[in-house]
């Protein structure tokens, strides 16, 4: 994938769903644990944000065949983790 500077700011990397991912947090600290549980959408207050559910959460409906419980993120907020 090719990304491009805009006006001088590297664009955010989207993650994959199912892919781990780390959360900015208000306070500036990075919080570690977390799957996306879909691609980037639009939200009305949020500008694009990307679905993520806790790595707990994400095995339990895994193993359960359901959909994880999760929450809608910045996607600016958001590191896909390398495996």
């Amino acid at each position: 994938m090719v990304r491009r500077r805009i006006f001088g700011k590297e664009p955010p990397r989207v993650p994959d769903p199912d892919q781990r991912v780390r959360l900015l947090g208000e306070d500036e600290k990075w919080r570690e644990g977390f799957r996306a549980i879909s691609g980037p959408l639009s939200h009305d207050s949020y500008g694009v944000v990307v679905w993520v559910a806790e790595e707990e959460e994400w095995e339990t409906a895994t193993l359960k065949r359901r959909r994880p419980v999760g929450m809608a993120w910045p996607l600016d907020r958001i590191e896909p983790v390398e495996d």
